[in-house]
């Protein structure tokens, strides 16, 4: 059985309603997936399956959300292409990033390419001038995570915000570091 259900592909919409409303299937992002089970990152990935398809990224809080650092979908989704060219998406609540994200910063989740962990945090941390975005940093950020996402930009010297990127995983490391705090309960 499919991780997750859209409109049209083996069932109605009224089909899927009707089994939203039974209690069968909840809504997850644009699908419908079994209440059966738990919302895992396989079937938040999965439910991004019409948005990317198989040469889309998912990236920022979008892969954020895939990786369970926010409870909710981003109202816009944010993609990036990767290494082969692709025309851009034409839909209202897609941001689409035209660089090409290399293969190696992508894990396949679901079936569909997400930015890696460390690439997330990587992005998100370039943005954490945004409160919102820095939270959701700090929830996805471990000790590992974040000496990864460092060595992702000492490595690529010329990533624009760099240098904000850094000083920020800085600050989370000493606070991830500070006397006191038990590594279980972060």
């Amino acid at each position: 059985m499919p991780l997750v259900h859209f409109p049209h592909e083996l069932f109605s919409p009224a089909e899927l309603s009707a089994a939203r409303l039974d209690g069968e299937l909840t809504l997850v992002g644009e699908a419908y997936a079994s209440t059966a089970g738990l919302e895992t990152s396989e079937i938040r990935a999965a439910s991004m399956r019409l948005i990317l398809g198989e040469r889309l990224a998912a990236i920022g809080m979008s892969a954020a959300w895939v990786h369970g650092a926010v409870g909710l979908p981003p109202a816009v989704h944010h993609v990036q292409r990767g290494r082969a060219g692709v025309a851009r998406p034409v839909r209202h609540d897609v941001r689409f990033r035209d660089t090409p994200l290399a293969d190696e910063d992508t894990v396949v989740i679901g079936g569909v390419r997400v930015a890696s962990p460390a690439r997330t945090l990587v992005e998100l941390a370039r943005e954490a001038s945004d409160p919102e975005i820095a939270t959701v940093a700090a929830r996805l950020a471990t000790s590992g995570l974040i000496d990864d996402a460092l060595r992702w930009l000492r490595a690529h010297r010329r990533f624009p915000g760099r240098q904000p990127a850094m000083a920020y995983l800085a600050g989370l490391r000493s606070a991830a570091r500070a006397p006191g705090q038990d590594e279980v309960t972060r």
